[in-house]
């Protein structure tokens, strides 16, 4: 059913844009950093889901290493003193954090700036539209997360997240649109990169990982999450490849 509904927004695309659609998922690559003083007093963490990201980032933690077992971070949340910030995490007692989970991963929004754009298609106003031009728009998305082993709290990093892409339309009349998926490729590229390092770290036995989102602290290009740089006539599409 699912490809049905794929296939279906496809061709609705197609007849209605003049455009044939070509999802992908860029690359994305995952950088460590210490966290600072200043930046864990700056941010806070809570249960959002920061538009969905946590729940499917807990499944890709999963699928990735099958011993990653995802906690409920409510309890967690509510022992939590303080404003709720990432510094009350690293300045917990560590029998108290150990008891609930091995790790905690901190988990920021996606942000999103274009880079460059370079050519330039336009619709004409007719239906089906009618696209003329070649235009390619270089984009990239961010985010940033923490990670925390909770036996030894204050040893915790920081992960940047990041993702450089193209994006470009070439028509005369009817013509092919390619569709970026950066947040799932963000999403995959932290989920593989986490799972790897807690996999070496326990070689055996289950990995209790309690899944937060924060906010705060110093976040890259725009906070408010800018639409993606794509064809308006095709994002019907995108959002099915989300």
């Amino acid at each position: 059913m699912a490809g049905h509904r794929w296939i279906l927004a496809l061709g609705v695309a197609i007849a209605v844009s003049g455009c044939v659609p070509i999802p992908y998922k860029p690359s994305a690559s995952v950088t460590y950093l210490p966290v600072t003083a200043e930046e864990a007093s700056a941010v806070t963490v809570s249960a959002s889901t920061h538009r969905g990201m946590i729940g499917p980032l807990a499944k890709s933690l999963h699928h990735a290493e099958p011993r990653i077992i995802v906690v409920d971070g409510t309890a967690y949340l509510a022992s939590l003193t303080g404003g709720g910030t990432l510094e009350d995490v690293l300045t917990r007692d560590e029998p108290a954090d150990a008891a609930l989970a091995d790790y905690l991963l901190c988990v920021g929004p996606a942000v999103q700036r274009q880079l460059h754009d370079t050519g330039l298609a336009a619709p004409f106003p007719y239906l089906p539209v009618i696209w003329v031009g070649y235009e390619k728009v270089q984009s990239r998305a961010s985010l940033s997360a923490s990670l925390i082993d909770l036996h030894v709290p204050h040893a915790a990093e920081t992960l940047e997240v990041s993702s450089t892409y193209s994006e470009f339309i070439a028509a005369a009349v009817y013509g092919v649109a390619t569709i970026a998926r950066p947040q799932a490729a963000l999403r995959d590229a932290l989920a593989a990169d986490v799972a790897h390092r807690l996999a070496i770290a326990h070689p055996a036995g289950a990995i209790r990982l309690i899944v937060l989102a924060q906010d705060g602290g110093v976040e890259e290009g725009d906070p408010n999450h800018a639409e993606e740089p794509a064809a308006q006539a095709v994002t019907d599409a995108q959002r099915v490849g989300y």
